[in-house]
């Protein structure tokens, strides 16, 4: 997918893989640039051979921000009656529900990669989200090869 968003090439090479996806961003308005499901989702995705409902954010090579987002928090600027103030966003709270009930939730990074006498490919950077000993990590998955593809 030739110039493709991380979204539209998640999307399709998860309905290349049997899910059934559903885009779950809403448009940017005036107050949420992307307002996402429970303030992380991209898509959401299902297959009758998997438990739950997998939720993935979508983003380039900028995985790092989006890690930091959801466990950390962030601060963000906001204009207040004329004034410039600062927002402490605590980390997300619906991840460690989501998985709670079963249900995967990803980071998936898409950059493109230039090879010597060949066509340049985009890889995918996949972090999963998992509970252990009650606490929200978040852990890389070696890299899968198959589900790169090319530009």
């Amino acid at each position: 997918l030739a110039m493709a968003s991380p979204l539209e090439r998640s999307k399709a090479l998860l309905e290349k893989d049997g899910w059934q996806v559903w885009k779950v961003e809403s448009p940017a308005t005036m107050w949420a640039p992307t307002p996402d499901l429970f303030n992380c989702m991209d898509l959401v995705a299902i297959r009758p051979d998997r438990v739950g409902v997998t939720g993935i954010q979508c983003c380039g090579e900028d995985v790092a921000p989006h890690l930091h987002k959801i466990l950390e928090g962030f601060e963000r600027k906001k204009i207040k009656k004329g004034e410039m103030v600062t927002e402490i966003v605590p980390p997300n709270p619906y991840i460690k529900i989501w998985l709670e009930a079963k249900n995967p939730f990803f980071i998936w990074g898409w950059r493109l990669r230039k090879h010597e006498g060949t066509r340049p490919t985009y890889q995918l950077r996949q972090v999963e989200f998992v509970l252990k000993d009650g606490y929200v990590l978040a852990q890389e998955i070696p890299d899968t090869s198959e589900l790169n593809e090319k530009a």
